[in-house]
């Protein structure tokens, strides 16, 4: 049974600043997300295991983080601290983003 995982690349707007790395958002919707994004994926050509990359604007990115903040509104997982403090995180890192690239790869659990 394949397992999946993805990550996110926040590529900064201006030369000197920092790259972030971190794990796709818990309140981004993944399905909608692929059902929106997925057809820009990009074999990334991974020998080991199933490796794509999908390429968006930072104003894409923040873009689809605002509404999948949006439509938490009201749902108490969206309420609890430690999200709250990863939205403000994120959205003040996308909001001077260039580029974000979504790492989506999966692999052979074993689970079957």
């Amino acid at each position: 049974m394949p397992a999946y995982r993805e990550r996110i690349y926040i590529c900064p707007g201006e030369n000197g600043q920092p790259a972030w790395i971190l794990d796709f958002p818990l309140w981004w919707d993944r399905g909608a997300f692929f059902k929106k994004y997925g057809d820009r994926q990009i074999d990334t050509g991974n020998p080991i295991y199933v490796d794509y990359g999908l390429l968006l604007t930072g104003r894409e990115a923040n873009a689809w983080d605002k509404l999948c903040r949006e439509a938490l509104v009201g749902d108490p997982r969206g309420q609890e601290p430690h999200v709250v403090e990863a939205m403000r995180w994120l959205e003040s890192k996308l909001r001077t983003a260039s580029w974000v690239v979504v790492e989506s790869f999966e692999w052979e659990s074993g689970l079957d």
